[in-house]
């Protein structure tokens, strides 16, 4: 939704003509959630228990073998429906994220610490693209570059270790190899100050960027200042934790809303790059 919120904001369209563009976007996010969603909980419904008791697998509202049937139904029938849909492309960019999936959920199970960052990293870049060759086939001027693609991959990989510091008990005791794992405290706490330092320094090179076309367009600039504004906070958050209740939030509420800003403001400054 924020790719499709950028896109409107970059240029706007009739109402009559983004309403089906809405419809499409809504359910390639239904799609690619499904599909990332029953393979995780299928694969690792053992780290479930301990960190996401009220899934459907530990709540006993599914069992194994019924995930398992879904499972591969999606993964099946979403491709397929993909292809007569929206053509080729799409259902090449979903394939390929099928098999991200499974070389890291799946066989061999490349999900150490670092893939765990670049699987969602590299997940952002591939939906983009598919959500891309959707949007952009019927609205040209829709189209974002994937050099956009490529610095939102840089932000996540540069923070994306922040989702593991409220799981971080349950971690422990299931085993899992993340990045606070294999650090001390001391540690933890230098990696809190440098992904801070990260997100302040990221957002300042960005609003230095919508400078030199400010006077291009005004909306540039309180994007530019909200983007600034929202990095700022949760820098604060990442630094100052005071607990997994703290790192929880920061996460689900703070962390989006400036990948979103800076979403925003990349493709206003594109547009008058180009």
């Amino acid at each position: 939704m924020g790719g499709l919120l950028s896109r409107v904001i970059k240029t706007t369209l009739p109402l009559a003509e983004t309403i089906p563009l809405l419809i499409e976007t809504a359910l390639l996010g239904l799609l690619c959630n499904y599909i990332f969603d029953i393979a995780n909980q299928t694969s690792s419904p053992d780290e479930d228990y301990i960190n996401k008791p009220d899934r459907p697998i530990p709540a006993g509202l599914m069992t194994i073998e019924q995930a398992k049937t879904r499972w591969v139904l999606t993964w099946v029938l979403g491709p397929v429906a993909l292809y007569y849909l929206f053509g080729v492309w799409p259902t090449m960019h979903l394939l390929h994220w099928e098999l991200l999936i499974t070389a890291c959920y799946v066989w061999p199970k490349w999900f150490g610490w670092f893939m765990r960052s670049y699987f969602g990293s590299f997940s952002y870049c591939i939906l983009g693209r598919l959500l891309n060759s959707v949007l952009a086939r019927d609205v040209e001027a829709w189209n974002i570059s994937f050099t956009i693609d490529c610095i939102i991959f840089v932000w996540f990989m540069g923070t994306m270790h922040i989702q593991e510091f409220h799981d971080l008990e349950g971690d422990r005791k299931s085993e899992r190899r993340t990045l606070p794992m294999l650090l001390s405290d001391r540690g933890i706490k230098v990696l809190r100050a440098g992904t801070s330092l990260f997100v302040l320094a990221f957002g300042t090179c960005r609003c230095s960027i919508g400078y030199t076309v400010i006077d291009k367009d005004i909306r540039i600039l309180p994007l530019c200042i909200l983007q600034q504004l929202l990095s700022s906070v949760l820098a604060y958050r990442i630094y100052a934790s005071d607990g997994p209740a703290m790192d929880k939030k920061t996460y689900r509420v703070y962390y989006y809303g400036v990948v979103l800003a800076i979403l925003l403001c990349l493709c206003l400054i594109e547009k008058r790059l180009v």
